[in-house]
């Protein structure tokens, strides 16, 4: 650990891109329950490993611009000295570098990337170990296909709608939520097969636990979608 408060800061700095990628993709993963040490583990190895993907990316620049790059053999050899004399240089190239570790972090952590990853390593989306039943459902497939969802609750009533967003806890519990957007319609206990659009609902929440079992349909993403309306229809000859 260092011992003043500038090795400190480095070292802070050095982290963050590991937070911000270990933060985003929790955003979308289910939320494993992990110590403190293998928390801080992937915080240290992913910000390390990002750190290095700006340094490369950035020090692709220095063949660019020579005159403003950092002579590094000279801030290897005296960094004290290199840095007293040219500190907006040295300061800048650092920032940029930080930079873009954090974009790359926050961009790799998403849901399209971790998508593309998962498909080109031939890892089927079951086999995450701590999802729940309605994460590896709702999760199925690309992001870009809307998720329809039917909720059978367990006094005999339905509800359905577009998800919305739903709970990323692992545990199965009632404790946890999901809700839905667009056109919700209802279905009282006992009606049979007729449901009713309820007008002026832009979303609801339902509790896990009020739930009996549900059904879950992906849609074709909104172009397509469009696309198909806007064929012309064939008149029959």
């Amino acid at each position: 650990m260092p011992s003043t408060l500038t090795g400190l800061i480095i070292f802070v700095l050095l982290l963050l891109p590991g937070f911000v990628f270990q933060r985003r993709r929790a955003r979308d993963r289910p939320a494993a329950e992990e110590t403190a040490l293998q928390e801080g583990l992937t915080i240290l190895f992913s910000g390390l490993l990002l750190d290095g993907i700006g340094l490369a990316a950035v020090g692709g620049m220095w063949a660019v611009l020579p005159g403003r790059a950092v002579d590094v053999s000279r801030f290897v050899l005296t960094p004290s000295a290199y840095l007293a004399a040219h500190p907006a240089r040295v300061l800048g190239w650092a920032a940029a570098v930080l930079l873009v570790a954090i974009v790359t972090g926050y961009l790799v952590a998403g849901r399209r990337v971790q998508a593309l990853v998962r498909r080109a390593a031939r890892r089927a989306t079951s086999r995450e170990p701590h999802a729940s039943a309605w994460w590896l459902l709702f999760e199925e497939h690309p992001p870009q296909f809307p998720v329809h969802v039917g909720c059978y609750l367990t006094d005999g009533a339905y509800l359905s709608g577009r998800l919305h967003s739903y709970s990323r806890v692992g545990k199965e519990s009632g404790d946890r939520e999901l809700t839905l957007r667009d056109k919700i319609t209802y279905r009282e206990p006992g009606e049979g097969a007729s449901t009713e659009l309820l007008r002026n609902v832009g979303a609801v929440s339902i509790s896990a636990r009020s739930i009996q079992f549900l059904t879950v349909t992906y849609l074709a993403p909104p172009d397509k979608q469009a696309a198909e309306q806007e064929k012309p229809e064939v008149a029959d000859s």
